[in-house]
C-alpha cells in the first residue's frame, strides 16, 4: 500500500482536517525579460542583475544547507543533538530507482530510503501555492504585508497547526498531483509487484517557528493494515534541517513490542526507552521533487523549525 503521510497524532478534529508537513520557501518569481539594445554598454541590464541575485540566493542557500552540519545542536522532536554525532545525514538512496527489488531491501534493512528528484518541482511548487495562499486567505498566519506570499514568512507570533482532512487543500488537484501521482504509483507497484493504493485521508502539518514534531511510530494506528503498509513523505519545497524536516531513528523499525497486542494510546515501543539513549538520527536538506519512503514501523520526529518561514 502506497503511501501514507506523516501522521496525525494529536486527536482529529471533527472537521476532519489533514496534515502534510509544509516546508520552508516557494521558489522566486520568473526572470524578467530584458532589451539592452538602447541600454549603455557599462550598465548591466535587468537579466544581469535577476541572474546575479539568483546566484548570491543560490550560494545563500548552499550555505544554509551546510550550517546544520557545522557541529551545530539541532532539536529532533523532544531530544538535543549535535549534528556529525548523533545527528547525521540521511544517505542518498537515488541510484536505487529502477532496482524495485534492491530498493524494498534498503527499507527492510534500514527502515527508510531517500530519493532525490523523484517528482517534478514545478507541480510540487503548485501544490505548496495551494497551501499557503490557504494558510493566508483562510487563517492569516502569512505576513502578505512585508513579503510575497509565495515566501511563506509567518505573520507576527502565528502558530502553526493540524489540517487534517480538509479538503479544498489536500483534494486540490494540484496538490493530489503530486500526493497521487502516477511516478508514485509506478514505483510503488514496482516493489509490491501487485496494485498499490493510498489512504483517501491526506496529512498536512503546519510548522511555525519553536516548532516540532515528537518522536513516534506511525504502526500503532494502522496495525490492522501494517503489511506491506510504508509511509511516503513528501516535502513540498526546498529547505534545511533548520526550516524543520524529517528525522528518522536508525534501526527503530526492528525494535521488539511492535507485534505484541496493540494500545492506541501508545506511540513508541516499550525498548525504544533504552534504544534512544545512544541513537543515531538522520536528516538532510530536501528539494522539491524528493521523497523519502519509510516503513510503518520506523520511529521518526522533526527537527525543530528555528526560521521565520512555515
Amino acid at each position: 500500500i502506497f503511501p501514507r503521510r506523516t501522521r496525525q497524532r494529536k486527536k482529529e478534529r471533527q472537521e476532519g482536517y489533514t496534515m502534510m508537513d509544509l516546508p520552508p520557501q516557494i521558489a522566486g518569481g520568473d526572470v524578467a525579460p530584458s532589451s539592452t539594445e538602447n541600454e549603455p554598454s557599462h550598465l548591466p541590464s535587468q537579466a544581469d542583475n535577476e541572474t546575479e541575485k539568483a546566484e548570491e540566493q543560490e550560494k545563500e542557500d548552499g550555505e544554509k544547507e551546510e550550517e546544520w552540519e557545522k557541529g551545530v545542536t539541532i532539536r529532533v522532536g523532544n531530544f538535543k543533538l549535535k549534528s556529525g554525532e548523533r545527528l547525521l545525514k540521511i544517505p542518498d538512496s537515488t541510484e536505487l530507482l529502477g532496482k524495485p527489488d534492491l530498493l524494498k531491501k534498503a527499507i527492510q534493512r534500514d527502515g527508510y530510503v531517500l530519493l532525490r528528484g523523484v517528482l517534478d518541482p514545478k507541480k510540487v511548487f503548485e501544490a505548496r501555492l495551494v497551501v499557503v495562499n490557504a494558510l493566508d486567505q483562510e487563517w492569516k498566519v502569512v505576513d502578505t504585508k512585508n513579503h510575497d506570499v509565495k515566501k511563506a514568512k509567518i505573520r507576527g507570533t502565528s502558530k502553526g497547526f493540524l489540517l487534517t482532512g480538509y479538503r479544498p487543500i489536500t483534494h486540490h488537484k494540484d496538490v493530489l498531483s503530486v500526493l497521487e501521482s502516477s511516478k508514485l504509483v509506478n514505483l510503488f507497484e514496482d516493489m509490491f509487484k501487485g496494485t498499490a493504493t493510498t489512504f483517501h485521508n491526506k496529512w498536512v502539518r503546519v510548522q511555525s517557528t519553536g516548532q516540532f514534531t515528537d518522536e513516534h511510530s506511525d504502526y500503532y494506528r494502522f496495525a490492522h493494515c501494517s503489511k506491506d503498509l510504508y509511509v511516503c513523505w513528501i516535502p513540498l519545497g526546498d529547505y534545511t534541517p533548520l526550516h524543520g524536516t524529517l528525522a528518522v531513528c536508525d534501526g527503530s523499525h526492528k525494535l521488539p513490542g511492535y507485534d505484541e497486542s496493540v494500545d492506541l494510546k501508545s506511540e513508541l515501543p516499550e525498548d525504544f526507552e533504552t534504544h534512544q539513549k545512544n541513537a543515531v538520527w538522520r536528516t538532510s536538506s530536501f528539494k522539491a521533487g524528493d521523497i523519502l519512503i519509510m516503513d510503518i514501523k520506523t520511529i521518526h520526529a522533526s527537527t525543530q523549525n528555528t526560521t521565520k518561514v512555515l
